[in-house]
């Protein structure tokens, strides 16, 4: 053979081992090779409660608690996501308008404090931001249902394994299940006064409810929604200390002085430090920090642009991860960082998310209705309450029931002609256009129409609510 083949075919063969080293590495994953610039895949096949064990649950808990004690940002970003998840109102929409108003009445009774709270300490709304506030933060809730109408808050971190479970493999994390995962039990514990826990009872889980944000199919317990940013807001914490103090530090007025042969700031020459140092507090202040050097020694304080301008954007990754774990839009923080349409695309897209996560609790809502409190207010034997003719309570909670968020009702007067224009083309209902802002266009009309009466009694003239044109679509 000639050389002249030999090459031909040796590049022959390389070539052809190219190819197959590009197949088979088209064939793989990527994600799952071990490479020099990239962290070991560990492989794990356990649920999410077994690779969150109690006291690994513990210890998060504790460490996202503490920063929502001790720094600011974690406090605002929980405060941000509570003032729009934890939102709720009941409205009743059956064609019985003495219906409507008599159900509602009930339920806006049960909301004082001393109708839903066991302790008889928080209203509705405030039992609502805690509930969420506890999911949010330890990753889940538990709510239990009392005999007497109330409902007790059970912190996540009380929902433990009675002690006689660890021959039980259906115990998992204070929630005994069945083979399916439906949960048939939870097992409750007090906090002692010295710290730890102590066993109370199990109870039903009819009359127990745990709210969770879980992200797996065989998830029992939850997890915190700060668990992705609780390393990064405790580094961002630690730094800003730091970056304080060196602040500090340059702050500091100093005097460097190195006479030879003696010398002095006023008066009479001398070589004693003491007294250099004494006549320069008097001369520059008593805060005066003093350095009296011999000849040929020096010193210099660390001195910088600080914060560096690369600190400053690093931090405001870090705030940004940190709202991100809750899904709050950055300009929440700092409205700067975009402009007005970024920040109303970004709110609307952030009420999505809202309305996904507060679906579990609705859900919960409406049992507490129309499965616990309206049987009861059924049988009320001083007040009973009333169903419309041929109704059972399954056909008032299909036209009745608890609305999340919506847009704020003052977001409705820089739609308003949009509206109108959509309303009367028929795509979108009035009633539905009104509950997406939060607003209850029954409830609405029916306070004109008692205005306009009272109004008009007294002969006072209101500039609304007469005859309209149907090009208006109202």
């Amino acid at each position: 053979m000639t050389k002249k083949r030999k090459r031909k075919e040796r590049k022959r063969k390389n070539t052809a081992a190219l190819n197959d080293v590009a197949r088979s590495a088209a064939l793989g994953y990527e994600a799952i090779e071990n490479r020099p610039t990239r962290r070991r895949v560990y492989v794990s096949s356990r649920s999410e409660d077994k690779e969150l064990t109690p006291e690994k649950r513990q210890a998060l808990l504790s460490e996202a608690r503490d920063q929502l004690r001790n720094f600011s940002l974690a406090g605002f970003a929980l405060r941000k996501h509570l003032q729009f998840v934890s939102f709720y109102r009941f409205a009743a929409g059956t064609p019985d308008e003495r219906f409507n108003a008599d159900l509602t009445r009930r339920v806006e009774r049960w909301k004082s404090r001393k109708n839903c709270d066991a302790a008889g300490r928080c209203a509705f709304d405030e039992l609502i931001a805690l509930i969420e506030s506890h999911r949010a933060v330890d990753g889940d809730v538990g709510i239990l249902r009392r005999v007497d109408g109330r409902i007790q808050i059970i912190e996540g971190d009380r929902i433990r394994n009675p002690p006689d479970a660890s021959d039980d493999p259906g115990w998992v994390g204070g929630a005994k299940v069945s083979p399916l995962g439906r949960p048939l039990r939870y097992a409750i514990w007090n906090r002692k006064p010295s710290g730890g826990f102590e066993f109370e009872r199990t109870v039903d889980a009819r009359w127990f409810d745990l709210l969770s944000f879980t992200t797996r199919r065989d998830q029992i317990r939850g997890v915190s929604l700060f668990a992705p940013a609780v390393k990064m807001i405790s580094y961002l914490y630690d730094g800003l200390d730091f970056a304080l103090a060196k602040m500090k530090l340059e702050q500091f007025f100093g005097l460097k002085t190195t006479f030879e042969d003696g010398g002095a700031l006023v008066g009479t020459p001398t070589t004693d430090a003491g007294e250099i140092g004494r006549q320069a507090s008097e001369v520059f202040g008593g805060d005066l920090l003093h350095l009296a050097l011999k000849v040929g020694e020096d010193a210099q304080f660390m001195e910088s642009n600080n914060p560096s301008q690369n600190f400053q954007t690093f931090c405001e990754n870090v705030v940004r991860m940190v709202f991100a774990a809750l899904d709050v839009p950055y300009s929440f923080y700092d409205g700067s960082k975009t402009n007005f349409y970024g920040a109303r695309g970004e709110f609307e897209q952030y009420l999505d998310t809202v309305e996904r996560k507060q679906a579990p609790t609705v859900a919960m809502l409406n049992e507490w209705v129309f499965d616990w409190l309206a049987p009861n207010w059924l049988l009320d034997p001083v007040d009973p309450l009333v169903l419309p003719d041929g109704w059972t309570l399954d056909d008032v909670a299909a036209d009745c029931g608890w609305r999340g968020a919506g847009l704020p009702s003052w977001r409705l007067f820089e739609y308003v002609k949009e509206a109108q224009a959509a309303i009367s083309a028929g795509l979108v209902s009035p009633l539905a256009l009104a509950d997406s802002f939060g607003e209850d266009m029954r409830r609405n009309i029916a306070e004109i129409a008692a205005t306009r009466a009272f109004a008009k009694e007294r002969g006072v003239f209101l500039p609304f609510g007469e005859t309209q044109t149907i090009n208006n679509g109202l």
